[in-house]
């Protein structure tokens, strides 16, 4: 082998001597690979001083708060709240009196109607409702129909459109039981105008919610509590003492609700009440009694599902004086 490359022994190889002349022509019948440029990635001279993007949402949410609470109407801020949910939750945050009065503008009488149903009610879309509705007329009625314990409206959405819609007057809650007394307490002090309210199949709701209500909104006209099992007699004693507007009530499937509530809620009401309708709840015939001695304004009458009550008891009703 050192004949034929021409080199002495092994060190001569290892130090190089002659084998820097070798090449694929001199030595035929020698197979030679192809020899490969190396690539050597070298690193950027800049790297050390990569350039950071500057960004508003650096800012404390207290800064943001300041901003987006001094933007001149309600076009801005739905405006705003595209730009991402953070900014969406915080401007669903400021509330009407937290509005800087220089720029405070008209924003609704209560035209708007929203309905919300199975999936598309979530607290997300409450918060844009919420602040979209603020620039276009107001939001009047917003119905909202969940879809069980899958359902993705909380307290937070309500509490949302409490901040936003003042002007609200008609409010339906059905199947959502996610939503408590904290949520329905926020929109009875920030929605004081509510005429007109249903709260079905949400568990979470009890007296404390319905007392905040009757403190707060006075004009109600309508209630209807539907398979609310957290509700008793004392929410129904607030409504009577305090919503001396009430010309309709309809009260189904409510197991604490008994003879106390309706008793004194007829007792209270039934001079200026015009419906009255009683289904599946634990009442006997004094109810009943009461209903005929004081309900001389109930025009519209629905009794069903009252197991507690006898012939006695509407032949009670049938001949009290009222």
């Amino acid at each position: 082998m050192s004949g034929i490359f021409g080199f002495s022994g092994d060190e001569d190889f290892f130090l190089g001597g002659s084998m820097h002349n070798l090449s694929p022509g001199s030595c035929p019948g020698v197979y030679f690979p192809a020899r490969k440029r190396l690539r050597i990635a070298a690193t950027s001279v800049f790297s050390g001083f990569e350039q950071k993007q500057t960004s508003i949402d650096v800012l404390p949410d207290e800064c943001l708060f300041e901003i987006l609470r001094r933007l001149p109407s309600g076009k801005e801020r739905s405006a705003c709240a595209c730009v991402s949910k953070h900014w969406l939750h915080l401007l669903t945050s400021i509330t009407r009196n937290e509005v800087v009065e220089s720029v405070q503008d008209l924003e609704g009488e209560g035209f708007l109607s929203r309905s919300l149903d199975g999936k598309k009610a979530t607290d997300l879309r409450l918060a844009a409702v919420s602040v979209g509705t603020s620039s276009r007329g107001g939001l009047g009625k917003l119905h909202i129909r969940g879809s069980g314990f899958e359902s993705n409206v909380t307290d937070a959405g309500l509490g949302a459109i409490a901040h936003g819609c003042p002007s609200l007057r008609v409010l339906s809650l059905w199947n959502l039981p996610a939503v408590s007394d904290v949520g329905v307490s926020e929109i009875a002090r920030s929605c004081p105008m509510i005429e007109k309210l249903d709260l079905s199949r949400c568990p979470g709701i009890t007296d404390s919610g319905l007392v905040a209500i009757a403190e707060n909104c006075v004009n109600l006209s309508d209630l209807t509590i539907d398979s609310c099992s957290g509700v008793g007699n004392e929410g129904l004693r607030a409504i009577a003492r305090r919503c001396t507007n009430l010309r309709s009530i309809s009260i189904r499937s409510c197991p604490r609700i008994g003879d106390q509530g309706v008793a004194f809620l007829l007792a209270q009401a039934g001079s200026y009440l015009t419906k009255v309708k009683l289904q599946m709840l634990n009442v006997t015939g004094m109810s009943l009694a009461v209903l005929g001695h004081y309900g001389a304004a109930v025009t519209d009458l629905v009794l069903q599902g009252l197991q507690g009550v006898n012939e006695k008891g509407f032949w009670v009703m049938g001949n009290a004086k009222g």
